[in-house]
């Protein structure tokens, strides 16, 4: 795979004009990242390790291969022996929408591929849902949008950098349905009234406004996130664990319920728009962005 430029989620959801800027990749920072040896692969351009009793999922830019590995991950997760689930991104990109693979982004105006990438949105969400093991998502600057705002929000606690920024522009990018996890995640959250305002709106919460209203449950500067998570991490693994995962299990079911009743319908939704003539010529602007922006291509 080759990076064109400096620039570093499924889905369809992108930035409008405003919002493009303000996801453009973040540069590297001075703070060190802890490294740990990658243990597992074959998901993409996903890093898994397992370490100390934590899953670690280190996910880079979204291409096809990577769609698809997150499809299978969280599951993987629900396998392992560990105790805890933390997601996050490579680089500290939560699946930044302004660094997706722009032939990933053409295939989703073809019909067969659509169908395909469907299927992994729907195994995604559900996996994260259904795996027993707590989840944390940590997120850096510039944050979590479209469908790293869909993973992000689906895990059980979301621990974010006080600089970082989430938002759904599925509407406002594409004028499609947050399909991909957009309209079960942001309502379960915090409520359907306020939801409308980020998914019809086309509004984008910052870290601490997210806190407030309980997108998210804490907010910290970048360089305490880890801390945090570790904390988190500790806790969480200081209890028993056959009560942990059936606490999370029955917690979840309210997600599951609305899941099964509403949740994936908004796919097939999505997916009727995408039929329209307009989605076409959307996606072609929008990977025309990408290759302005210094875009990626696994070409």
């Amino acid at each position: 795979m080759t990076a064109r430029g400096s620039s570093t989620s499924s889905d369809t959801g992108t930035p409008n004009s405003r919002s493009a800027t303000e996801l453009r990749a973040v540069p590297s920072r001075t703070t060190t990242l802890r490294r740990r040896s990658a243990v597992a692969s074959g998901f993409g351009n996903i890093d898994v390790t397992e370490q100390n009793g934590v899953y670690t999922i280190e996910v880079g830019r979204l291409d096809d291969a990577t769609h698809e590995g997150l499809s299978r991950v969280f599951r993987a997760a629900h396998e392992s022996s560990a105790d805890v689930v933390v997601v996050t991104g490579k680089d500290r990109s939560f699946l930044n929408p302004m660094n997706y693979d722009i032939e990933w982004v053409k295939r989703l105006a073809v019909y067969d591929d659509m169908l395909k990438i469907f299927k992994e949105a729907e195994d995604i969400v559900r996996d994260i849902i259904n795996c027993e093991k707590p989840t944390i998502a940590k997120v850096y600057a510039p944050g979590a949008h479209s469908l790293g705002a869909s993973i992000a929000l689906a895990c059980d606690f979301v621990v974010a950098a006080d600089d970082a920024t989430f938002s759904d522009p599925h509407l406002s990018g594409f004028g499609v349905v947050p399909g991909d996890g957009g309209s079960l995640v942001w309502p379960t959250r915090i409520g359907l009234g306020r939801a409308r305002e980020f998914l019809m709106l086309d509004r984008i919460a910052t870290a601490q406004e997210a806190l407030d209203i309980g997108l998210i449950n804490r907010s910290v500067p970048a360089d305490r996130l880890d801390a945090e998570v570790d904390v988190m991490v500790a806790k969480l693994r200081s209890y028993d664990q056959v009560g942990v995962r059936f606490s999370k299990k029955w917690l979840n079911q309210y997600m599951r319920h609305s899941m099964n009743v509403t949740g994936m319908g908004s796919l097939f939704a999505e997916g009727m728009v995408f039929s329209h003539a307009d989605f076409a010529k959307k996606v072609e602007d929008y990977a025309k962005l990408l290759e302005e922006q210094g875009g990626y291509s696994e070409a």
